[in-house]
């Protein structure tokens, strides 16, 4: 897999790694964060650039979800549970997405972005339920940023050291998730506190 993602960015530049970005969401057993990580190798040697490895794989990665949200949207459930399957969709999987968006809602598709198979996943729901197409967007777009930026940084600063990428993709999801969780206490922190002095000043 490793070599194939090398040689498909390699060989085709930023459109491979689109289409690898685009293949990810297709095909999830192909991991995001080794494309990205290696549009910033690529760029640490000049083949790439930082910002362009950057804008690409975050094009790449909004595009695959808005594919995911039409597939909901338009399909619906029973399109969904037929042919997922066919694009390595487990239903357990699908049922976690579907999970994650009914505890934290338009949220979701935020916080859902920087979360292995959720942030593919979680466009689906989005679609079912026919969530505004631009709020999706919106909250897609600002969603994927930290992924795609973290990622692409640790194979632009590992530069050809590519027996500790594993490694380093592998350790920076766990502060990626601490950081996600510390933002879903503080929101839901401040919608209580927010709750409680409006319900104290009508009282």
């Amino acid at each position: 897999m490793d070599k194939f993602v090398v040689n498909l960015m390699a060989n085709f530049g930023y459109i491979g790694m689109f289409l690898g970005m685009v293949l990810e969401a297709v095909i999830i057993i192909i991991p995001s964060e080794l494309i990205l990580a290696t549009g910033g190798i690529l760029a640490a040697n000049k083949i790439f650039t930082f910002w362009g490895s950057f804008l690409t794989g975050l094009l790449g990665s909004v595009f695959c979800a808005i594919l995911l949200y039409a597939m909901g949207y338009f399909g619906g459930r029973p399109f969904i549970e037929k042919y997922g399957k066919y694009f390595f969709m487990k239903k357990e999987d699908i049922d976690k997405a579907d999970s994650w968006f009914a505890k934290y809602g338009l949220w979701g598709a935020f916080i859902g972005r920087n979360f292995p198979i959720v942030r593919t996943l979680i466009s689906i729901p989005l679609g079912l339920t026919r969530v505004s197409f631009w709020k999706f967007l919106l909250y897609t777009t600002l969603g994927s940023i930290p992924w795609t930026f973290a990622f692409v940084y640790v194979g632009y600063a590992l530069g050809n050291n590519w027996v500790l990428l594993k490694n380093y993709t592998s350790k920076l999801k766990v502060p990626i998730r601490i950081l996600l969780l510390l933002l879903i206490v503080s929101f839901f922190y401040k919608k209580i506190k927010a709750f409680f002095v409006k319900r104290k000043a009508t009282s």
